[in-house]
């Protein structure tokens, strides 16, 4: 039977800020950002005054995307006694990225950005 490989929380921490530092081109970015099927839904406002261009938009939710894909990864893998740090420093990114998201987008609207849980398929 194969042992379960742990890693550090350290080391997963840098892993991810090094692919937070060395984003892709913007062009890579929309393809991967349209991969990770995020749901927006407007909770007060008007979404069509959202601007698509917006560079540094894009970005953010490209980040977010990226730091939801290192959860749903690694969370499960960590030791019991890691999961709680894992969690804060996760929670400080999440934060950094939702202050972008407020400053990059419209004032006048509120939306909500999602991903629908992939259930698993069973095979009979």
């Amino acid at each position: 039977m194969k042992k379960k490989q742990n890693r550090d929380v350290l080391a997963i921490i840098n892993d991810f800020q090094k692919i937070i530092d060395k984003k892709p081109p913007l062009s890579q970015m929309l393809d991967e950002v349209r991969m990770m099927e995020f749901k927006i839904h407007p909770v007060a406002g008007d979404i069509s005054q959202i601007d698509l261009k917006n560079n540094k938009l894009l970005e953010t939710i490209w980040s977010l995307g990226k730091l939801d894909e290192l959860f749903q990864k690694e969370y499960i893998r960590l030791p019991a006694k890691d999961k709680n740090v894992f969690v804060r420093i996760f929670d400080g990114f999440y934060q950094q990225f939702q202050t972008e998201l407020s400053t990059n987008s419209t004032p006048i609207l509120e939306m909500e950005i999602f991903r629908e849980k992939q259930s698993l398929k069973r095979i009979n």
